[in-house]
């Protein structure tokens, strides 16, 4: 089908939009920026720039649109909510999404709506299904009025009412995992309330599903079979991590971080899968201590693990020479860190090969020397730091044949210097710039109309 969807750079987008995609389904996104969508997406797609808030879009690639998956919306947790931030969590939802079915043909056959499992609020141990009312705070008012408005939609019409969602790259448990990670994280409060939970694959198949099966009608709770308490959730999280648990959290301490925030992560919701499992569908990650450890493998042995992804429109063979060239990273770093190639062991590249280069990190000097461990042109390769300043830095280059172009992933394993001390003071700041880097570059490649030796 012609797919259109919104809130496609997000966590659950990205995942989705590349599943579709391989199904055959042509995409196109909306998407207030059109330079970040062509940096993250990876998947290919069109992409019509402009923001739902601000009311109706009117664009001719809009015309034959067939389903709309909707997953707009700005984050909930992790800050206070000003009066501002709470005005922009409604609109975000309600208002976009009135302007989403009015910027949609009327034929449409299928709209996907995202929601939240915060529509039921706070309900100590009671069992949640579908029909049951929708709470009366803040967020549970939010999701109730966007499945109101995403009700008016063309079509069938399904309401995904998504619980937290556990990844590898970003989300929910990104915020968790550094008090965890440094043996201080503990319950909140009691740690008797509920957490309503999903993989990432998990939630990603479900919104396909919704799209392709015409038995999905109405709202379906986006969690597994298995919720679990606070306590039963940090004791598992720990267990993955390889640590012990640190002291309870007071509610009081949650209150003056995050003011009425706090309720979100203080609810009890214990929502039940019965309704997905009645349609058949099969969860991957049906236990909390399955998803965990995939998830958590790597951090067991300190490492830090960054992963990136982005969608070129060449095959690798018209790209991978650009990449090759070590000349050229220099032109795709940023000039901050004065990255400067010394020395290169072969005139060409080749497992093997070692590379001497010189840049300066937060303004300090530093040498470095990488190997490369592999070498399968034009689909991957592989360096490894063997002089410089980690303990570890193990970059995997992959270009894959993606639907007659290339997604390009990189996968960095690192290890900070000085063990627990340098991760505990050092590893934020590295992450940080890490994830500079190769947002410069993706920056830099989705500019190019075809990478190339400038």
């Amino acid at each position: 089908m012609k797919v259109l969807m919104t809130g496609a750079t997000g966590l659950i987008g990205k995942e989705l939009g590349k599943k579709l995609a391989s199904e055959g389904h042509e995409i196109t996104v909306i998407s207030r920026s059109l330079a970040k969508a062509r940096e993250v997406l990876p998947f290919p797609c069109e992409v019509v720039v402009g923001d739902l808030v601000h009311g109706k879009i009117e664009d001719k690639r809009l015309e034959h649109i067939e389903a709309v998956i909707n997953l707009v919306g700005e984050p909930v947790v992790g800050m206070r909510w000003t009066e501002d931030k709470k005005k922009a969590i409604y609109q975000s939802r309600v208002l976009a999404t009135e302007n989403l079915i009015k910027s949609i043909p009327p034929d449409v056959r299928v709209f996907v709506g995202g929601s939240a499992i915060g529509y039921y609020g706070s309900c100590a141990d009671t069992i949640l299904k579908e029909d049951h009312h929708a709470g009366m705070d803040f967020l549970s008012e939010v999701c109730k009025e966007w499945e109101r408005a995403s009700s008016h939609a063309p079509g069938r019409k399904v309401f995904i009412r998504t619980s937290i969602v556990l990844s590898k790259q970003g989300g929910a448990l990104e915020e968790m995992l550094f008090p965890f990670r440094a043996g201080v994280g503990g319950v909140l409060g009691d740690g008797k309330h509920w957490m309503s939970w999903i993989h990432i694959d998990d939630i990603v198949a479900m919104f396909a599903e919704a799209l392709a099966n015409n038995n999905y009608v109405g709202p379906i709770n986006g969690s597994t079979p298995h919720p679990v308490t606070n306590r039963e959730f940090s004791q598992t999280l720990v267990d993955a991590l390889g640590k012990s648990l640190g002291p309870a959290v007071p509610p009081l301490a949650l209150k003056a971080l995050f003011g009425e925030a706090a309720e979100v992560v203080l609810s009890s919701i214990r929502g039940s899968a019965e309704k997905a499992m009645s349609l058949g569908f099969a969860f991957q990650y049906p236990n909390l201590r399955n998803a965990l450890e995939e998830i958590c493998a790597p951090y067991k042995d300190g490492e830090e693990i960054f992963y990136a992804e982005q969608f070129i429109p060449q095959p690798p063979e018209e790209i991978f020479h650009f990449f090759k060239d070590p000349g050229n990273l220099e032109t795709i770093t940023p000039p901050s860190l004065n990255f400067h190639i010394e020395s290169v062991s072969t005139p060409e590249i080749e497992q093997g090969t070692v590379i001497d280069y010189k840049l300066k990190i937060r303004g300090f000097p530093a040498k470095w020397k990488t190997e490369i461990d592999e070498w399968k042109p034009p689909f991957r390769f592989v360096d490894n730091q063997k002089k410089g300043p980690y303990q570890l830095w193990h970059h995997t280059h992959e270009f894959r044949p993606f639907l007659g172009g290339t997604l390009m992933v990189d996968r960095v394993r690192y290890r900070l210097p000085l063990g627990y001390i340098g991760w505990l003071t050092a590893s934020k700041f590295v992450r940080k710039d890490v994830e500079e880097i190769f947002k410069y570059r993706r920056s830099y490649i989705s500019r190019m109309d075809t990478p190339r030796k400038p």
